[in-house]
């Protein structure tokens, strides 16, 4: 046995697995074996090990001396000394073991009367924080007597069960006699104790959750009060529960929100299912009262609910109220879902029918007046512009006071746009809302707005939940239904109907020139006009509605680069813009295939005008007494501009500004080949040609000054330079002829053949035919002989 102690690993290896108190006895009583093999070295080794099992850490910063051991206690030892300095882990350790040493003999013997001193004996808050310091403690013995250990720490066991059981049955009388605070005080120590489900049981064998079973759906009436009545009981018992949870869990344990999700559980949804019994509710009752009852749930069970201070523990970043919308939201999902649905198809469904009734309505009042008369409300252009400005500025306000402003601000900000409507349609759009009328529009999509806000308040604050993408989803579907609808009812209808009516159009049917005098504007093409304007404005308010609706209430997200949900983000976004590229498509095709009908029947008018208004004597004037004539355009001259004033700015403030150079452009050149046409019918004389030149004049200055389009303007130059054909008189042929020759003159137009075409239509043409061939070819086709 001797030689073993010489033995520096065996020595050390037994002195390991001694406990505190033998190992000190080896100490003593082997001093030299301790001097040789075990040291102060090995003592620091030793009790460095059992103050980490305490949780404490070796820092260069500690100075236990500092320490004032009269200070410590059982209460506090823990919270004073946290940290031990090398070289000083025994004599740190020897506070901790004069400090529970006793207990743990107490406990090791089963001796439990008079466990606590008599300062602590009182305080049961106090004797828990002992008892749960000396099981941080007894982790110090485990290490080298793991048999003591279990006895202590079995004994340990059995007391503080004893102890929860003694506060238990304190916790009954003081509830029973709603004397809370102390309660509270017991509540704190059984979590000190981690005793949390002894505490959470406690609390939910004392809930008594409110069973309602009295409704009848059939019987009851609907209104605030009723609802009132309902709720507010409810209410107040949430209310007395969020206090009392305050007041027992604190910040010990997030019991708040479970309370709240099993009285959602047990009380409110058995009450929603009976207000909406699915068997007795149909399917108009349940989209009427679902929203009814869901926001009067969210006002008496969310929004005026007490605060709660234990909500803090779920999630410190949400308020309370957030915390509990989302809660209701998860248990109401699926009627929500539902109510989502079926609400999206009957907002179809009430569109289609809105339509419906507007195509019946006015199919006889088309097929009967045939849209022949504008009226007198039409307004100037510029009126027009200023009219559709101020309707639309008013318009993309309404989206910007949904969330920010009152009600009552709201209310009157859309009964100051819809007399901007008012105005607008009575001004400028009274006989075209026959075909598209503009107020069904704006009332179609402030419906859809409405149908949008209504869906978003279902919304929790949980921006990624499997709810709030189904909302956007749902918020996505009216709006491409309000396009789709819009498009197939209302739009193409329109300008089908409007389109028939340019091409039905006929002159013939004119009564007589007398009438035609009264009428300067050719009234299809006026209503066209009109159509693309009011189709221009639902565009522009279709467009506002996605940017300030669609993309600013995130429904669907403009920035493509996030990549959580970005796919199908980026889905419904491009679904919503081919929406509406096919309308904007839609309309653009009936534009051009209308504006080329319209453009047609506005020829066709000019020609009719020239048919019956220009004169034969306009530019051959028979009789010499004419020459005294105020040299001026003719009459047909003034008339064929007053219709072209008439017409070719009719687009101005409709559409986008290319359309509108396409449109006055294309119009120009149909009517410079009309005009070249209506020349070439006439018989023009020397003396008549002064009148043709001012007619030629007066034309270009309309191209020029009124329609400033730049790219026709050498057609009507060149024609300015066709009245000298006429103006030269017959003796002078060889200067006729060189004008002939000189296609420069003619702006690069006219070839020589044309000009040719053009002063074969001169009064003497058959006296200076000869002489004018001679200057063009070399000698007149008299002088060729076949050999």
């Amino acid at each position: 046995m001797e030689g073993l102690i010489q033995v520096e690993t065996i020595v050390r290896t037994i002195a390991r697995n001694l406990d505190t108190g033998d190992y000190l006895n080896f100490k003593r009583i082997n001093k030299l074996t301790y001097k040789d093999h075990l040291n102060n070295e090995f003592d620091d080794q030793y009790f460095t090990a059992k103050l980490r099992c305490l949780g404490l850490q070796r820092s260069e910063l500690t100075n236990n001396n500092l320490v004032d051991n009269a200070t410590i206690t059982s209460i506090n030892i823990f919270d004073e000394i946290k940290t031990f300095k090398e070289g000083n882990s025994l004599e740190t350790f020897k506070i901790f073991y004069k400090t529970f040493n006793t207990y743990c003999n107490k406990l090791s013997n089963n001796n439990l009367s008079n466990f606590f001193s008599v300062k602590y004996d009182s305080d049961p808050y106090l004797q828990i924080v002992i008892l749960q310091n000396i099981e941080l403690y007894i982790n110090s013995i485990r290490v080298n007597d793991f048999k003591s250990f279990t006895e202590i720490y079995n004994a340990l066991n059995i007391y503080k069960n004893l102890f929860v059981t003694s506060c238990l049955n304190e916790m009954e009388i003081k509830y029973k006699n709603k004397e809370y605070d102390q309660v509270a005080n017991f509540f704190k120590i059984l979590f000190k104790a981690n005793e949390d489900n002894v505490a959470i049981d406690f609390y939910n064998s004392k809930v008594e959750y409110p069973v309602v079973t009295d409704i009848n759906p059939d019987t009851t009436s609907w209104d605030e009060m009723f609802l009132n009545l309902l709720f507010d009981p409810l209410r107040a018992f949430v209310n007395e529960q969020i206090t009392l949870i305050d007041k027992l869990f604190d910040l010990n344990y997030p019991m708040v929100i479970t309370f709240y999700e099993n009285f959602v559980q047990q009380s409110l949804l058995n009450v929603i299912n009976l207000l909406l019994n699915e068997e007795i509710c149909t399917k108009d009752f349940f989209l009427e009262k679902f929203p009814q009852i869901y926001f009067k749930i969210i006002d008496k069970f969310c929004s005026t609910l007490t605060e709660s201070r234990n909500s803090k523990l779920v999630d410190d970043k949400k308020s309370f109220r957030e915390l509990l919308k989302n809660t209701l939201n998860v248990y109401l999902e699926p009627k929500i879902l539902n109510y989502l649905n079926q609400s999206t198809t009957n907002f179809e469904q009430k569109l289609n029918n809105q339509f419906k009734n507007f195509q019946l309505e006015q199919k006889d009042d088309i097929i009967k007046n045939n849209l022949s008369s504008i009226g007198e409300t039409q307004v100037s252009n510029s009126d027009s512009v200023e009219n559709k400005n101020a309707f639309l500025n008013s318009f993309s306000k309404i989206f910007k006071l949904s969330k920010l402003s009152t009600k009552s601000t709201q209310t009157t900000s859309v009964s100051q746009l819809n007399d901007k409507l008012n105005s607008l349609v009575s001004k400028n759009f009274q006989t075209i809302k026959k075909f598209l009328n503009l107020e069904l529009s704006f009332n179609i999509i402030q419906q859809t707005h409405d149908q949008i806000e209504l869906f978003l308040k279902f919304k929790d604050t949980d921006s990624d939940s499997n709810l709030n993408l189904y909302i956007n989803s749902s918020c996505e579907n009216i709006f491409k239904i309000l396009i789709d609808t819009l498009n197939e009812n209302h739009i193409r209808p329109a300008f089908r109907n409007a389109i028939a009516v340019l091409e039905n159009y006929n002159l013939d049917e004119m009564e007589s020139i007398e009438q035609e005098k009264k009428e300067q504007s050719l009234e299809p093409l006026v209503n066209f006009a009109e159509l693309i304007n009011t189709g221009d404005i639902i565009l522009q308010m279709i467009s506002i509605f996605y940017k300030n609706e669609i993309l600013r209430r995130k429904i669907i997200s403009d920035d493509s680069s996030k990549e959580e949900h970005s796919n199908k983000a980026i889905f419904l976004q491009n679904n919503l813009i081919q929406a509406k590229k096919k309308l904007e498509t839609t309309i653009d095709n009936f534009v051009a295939n209308g504006l080329n009908i319209g453009i047609n029947r506005l020829i066709d008018h000019i020609h009719h005008t020239f048919k019956t208004t220009q004169l034969p004597t306009d530019y051959y004037p028979g009789n010499k007494n004419e020459l005294t004539l105020e040299i001026k355009p003719t009459l047909c001259c003034t008339k064929v501009i007053s219709i072209l004033d008439s017409h070719c700015f009719l687009l101005n403030g409709a559409t986008d500004k290319g359309t509108i150079d396409v449109y006055q452009q294309e119009i120009g050149k149909r009517f410079f080949q009309t005009l070249v046409e209506h020349i070439k019918t006439q018989i023009i004389s020397t003396e008549g040609a002064i009148f043709l030149i001012c007619d030629m004049n007066q034309y270009y200055e309309f191209i020029n000054k009124k329609l400033r389009q730049k790219s026709i303007l050498p057609y009507f130059k060149a024609l300015k330079n066709v009245g000298n054909l006429y103006l030269i008189d017959g003796k002078d042929s060889k200067e006729l002829g060189k004008l002939i020759g000189d296609l420069s003159k003619f702006e690069g137009i006219f070839s020589q053949e044309e000009i040719y075409e053009f002063v074969q239509r001169r009064q003497d043409w058959l006296i200076v035919k000869r002489d004018v061939e001679k200057v063009m070819y070399g000698l007149g086709i008299k002088d060729c002989v076949v050999m």
